[in-house]
């Protein structure tokens, strides 16, 4: 699989459903009296070339201009002294899916583009 902007764009909506999908049960509501919530996990990765790393929150598939295989590699989430590089698991999970079931994202994002 080639990481060109394409394949980013789609990993970087892909990332935002997993991310959107976490849950903390200890969380406590005071105004509803409720504990547990459901969080976007933030994306922690380095933008800029000076090594400052970022937190994003959001949804990062609106910074892709900001994007690049280099950044795209720095991408990951942080759980305490773990890191998991999500980007690339994301890209790892796409290369398995082309190679076993013969499909070829770059040219499936081509084909949405056009219609």
């Amino acid at each position: 699989m080639t990481i060109n902007e394409k394949t980013i764009r789609l990993i970087c909506e892909l990332e935002q459903h997993i991310g959107s999908n976490c849950y903390n049960p200890n969380s406590y509501d005071g105004y509803n009296d409720e504990y547990g919530r459901e969080i976007r996990y933030p994306v922690c990765l380095k933008i800029k070339e000076d090594g400052e790393e970022y937190k994003i929150k959001g949804n990062i598939a609106s910074r892709i201009h900001d994007f690049t295989p280099e950044v795209f590699h720095t991408m990951k989430y942080k759980f305490g002294s773990n890191h998991l590089y999500i980007g690339l698991a994301i890209a790892e999970l796409m290369t398995a899916l082309e190679e076993r079931y013969g499909l070829n994202f770059e040219q499936l994002e081509n084909k949405k583009l056009n219609k």
